[in-house]
């Protein structure tokens, strides 16, 4: 009837502090991917700017058309890329990525195709040397296999390139440069990655964690509710049942308030009611006076006020409810008896004692499926944040119940 509320609540709250990283809701892994996208656009221009000059130096072995089309493809995605990651979806920055790796290795296998006459021993054509910052992109585009391996032929197209373009031991430097290229790009793509997995474990397991929430506080509703219709059920059906089936001389009056009460509850129970608006210390006070002077009217009563803090709804019902079933039980059970009910507000929390100085009982003798004591009165008080509730009986020599509420 209540359980799934306080689930869904759990729920929602763990959500909103997941949600707090970025003020939009992203995983852990989202924010990661987004983290280093951005890291592109300082190392896009840093890249670029190093590249002009060598790109002017070597102007005239390449075709002007070729020139623009391999820097723009060279430096303009990474660039791209970083300022996506401010306002772009996470989506959205792994497609740019992909553009960024696919336009490094298109442009470095058009080098010795377009490349003009090559002097001797001029070194590395310029876009190998900024080519590695769109291969590392991979890490954010494509899955580790396919990105190790997308390093893996970019190094092999500039060993291919140095080889074609460079006359001086023309094998020997492309296969230098492309493991120089290999080992420096799969360092960062090595860290990308790391990365991104760490972070999806984080989610998985903080998906696991509002699961696990949002079950146990079902699960914790689950057994307030069932308590809280058992305490009902005792308190209200039976004990009006066991009144109209052994009527007291003179007491009917009282049977029938304590039915009135019964039929309420049962009500407020079928249709979800709240049970009660909250109060302060000093109402409830007069609240238990009123219940033990319809229950119980011979017995004296007394209260200590010091301090009036605020009485929760659900914490209000409950000590009435319990106090009503003491004094139900102090009523069956204890016979010809003296009772006291007494109430004690302070600051912080309230204290009600109700004694009888009757025949007592023994409590290891109550029977499991006897729900009084266990259900109505201390079952219902530890369903509450602070709530305690003691027992102390003696054969002989009388019971007392002392309810306890501590407030936060």
């Amino acid at each position: 009837m209540t359980a799934a509320a306080p689930a869904a609540g759990s729920a929602r709250l763990v959500a909103r502090r997941r949600g707090r990283g970025r003020g939009r809701g992203e995983r852990a892994e989202e924010r990661i991917r987004r983290a280093l996208a951005f890291g592109f656009l300082p190392a896009g221009v840093v890249f670029g700017a190093l590249a002009e000059q060598e790109a002017a130096n070597q102007a005239s072995h390449f075709p002007a058309w070729w020139m623009l089309v391999a820097f723009a493809l060279g430096v303009g995605p990474s660039i791209l890329l970083g300022i996506a990651a401010l306002v772009a979806p996470v989506a959205a920055l792994t497609r740019i990525a992909g553009v960024a790796v696919w336009c490094v290795l298109v442009v470095q296998a058009s080098v010795p195709l377009v490349v003009l006459p090559w002097p001797e021993a001029n070194g590395q054509a310029w876009f190998l040397q900024v080519g590695g910052l769109g291969l590392i992109a991979a890490a954010l585009a494509f899955r580790p296999k396919a990105a190790v391996l997308t390093q893996v032929l970019g190094a092999a197209e500039v060993t291919v390139t140095r080889a074609a373009t460079d006359h001086s031991d023309a094998f020997v430097q492309g296969l230098q440069d492309g493991l120089y290229l290999l080992l420096f790009t799969l360092t960062f793509v090595a860290l990308g990655i790391g990365a991104i997995g760490a972070a999806r474990v984080a989610d998985e397991e903080e998906a696991e964690a509002i699961a696990s929430a949002a079950t146990a506080a079902a699960d914790a509703a689950r057994e307030r509710e069932q308590a809280r219709v058992n305490a009902l059920v005792h308190d209200r059906v039976l004990a009006t049942l066991l009144a109209a089936a052994r009527p007291v001389p003179g007491s009917s009056d009282l049977q029938r308030a304590d039915a009135a009460r019964a039929l309420a509850g049962l009500r407020a129970l079928l249709h979800d009611e709240s049970p009660r608006e909250d109060t302060t210390g000093r109402e409830l006070i007069w609240q238990v006076q009123a219940v033990t002077t319809e229950l119980a009217p011979e017995a004296g009563f007394g209260h200590d006020l010091d301090g009036d803090p605020d009485v929760p709804g659900e914490v209000a019902e409950a000590l009435l409810q319990a106090t009503e079933e003491a004094l139900r039980n102090s009523l069956r059970h204890a016979g010809t008896a003296n009772r006291t009910v007494h109430v004690a507000v302070e600051p912080t929390g309230i204290r009600i004692d109700v004694l009888d100085d009757g025949v007592g009982f023994e409590r290891a003798t109550v029977p499991a499926e006897r729900l009084g004591i266990a259900e109505s009165i201390e079952g219902r008080l530890r369903s509450l944040p602070g709530g305690a509730a003691d027992v102390v009986t003696e054969p002989g020599v009388g019971t007392r119940v002392l309810l306890r509420w501590a407030s936060p």
